[in-house]
């Protein structure tokens, strides 16, 4: 039996976009949780778990992304990120809690 992804949208609001920072809170925070994560901007798809992979993306300020997620802790991972791209990437970012 095959888990249902969970897919959310979300607004790049960081004034400089997705960078390297950014892109490495994002796989730390995957990385905590058991759930497999994947970017969306357009129809190109990045694991988000891999940062170089995540910069490619070129997300700008007001641009839209999809996160997808499936997994155990899906619903979790993804309210654990939808805060990151509210524009609290770093120190306010909350570590991975089940």
């Amino acid at each position: 039996m095959s888990e249902t992804a969970i897919t959310r949208t979300v607004v790049v609001t960081d004034p400089a976009g997705v960078h390297a920072r950014t892109a490495v809170a994002i796989a730390e925070v995957v990385r905590r949780g058991q759930a497999t994560v994947t970017l969306i901007k357009d129809y190109q798809r990045v694991p988000a778990t891999e940062v170089l992979q995540v910069l490619t993306l070129v997300a700008e300020p007001g641009e839209t992304l999809q996160i997808e997620a499936q997994g155990p802790d899906a619903n979790a991972v993804l309210d654990q990120l939808e805060p990151l791209f509210a524009g609290q990437f770093g120190e306010e970012a909350q570590p991975f809690a089940k």
